[in-house]
């Protein structure tokens, strides 16, 4: 009896939204969730838009946007990334996919690392993050147990 085939799911479509999530980073402090919807509105249609805010209430400077389609994130990423410097902002607007749970935390696992001041700059080019991260993980242990 032949078995049923199973398909999962290209890695892009079982991100839960990411191919469509932006973060988008550089912005003026005091533009709400309906200055970025106007921004990013001329792309297409937007499912969520939230500016990042601290404990205090104030922005962050930063917000995700999702659209409802792919094709609609990369248009806005293609036109605004680095297009303009909104008003008190350092440098110009930042528009990138938003990173997945993954990435975000091999980068937090990564700068604590580095806080612990285990990895070096020079250690951390010629490698990914990952083989960085775990390289710096298991080298002090191997110079210890050769140290017996």
């Amino acid at each position: 009896m032949a078995r049923p085939i199973q398909v999962k799911p290209a890695d892009s479509e079982s991100r839960g939204g990411r191919d469509r999530k932006l973060f988008v980073g550089m912005l003026n402090k005091q533009q709400s969730e309906e200055d970025v919807l106007r921004l990013f509105q001329p792309f297409g249609v937007i499912d969520e838009c939230t500016v990042l805010r601290g404990p205090d209430g104030s922005s962050k400077g930063c917000a995700f946007v999702k659209f409802s389609s792919h094709t609609e994130a990369q248009a806005a990423i293609h036109a605004l990334h680095g297009s303009q410097t909104m008003p008190g902002a350092s440098s110009s607007l930042v528009v990138k996919f938003a990173d997945t749970d993954k990435e975000r935390t091999l980068r937090r696992m990564q700068q604590m690392v580095g806080q612990l001041g285990i990895l070096t700059p020079s250690l951390t080019l010629p490698f990914s993050p990952y083989s960085a991260y775990a390289q710096a993980v298991s080298g002090p242990s191997t110079r210890m147990l050769n140290a017996d």
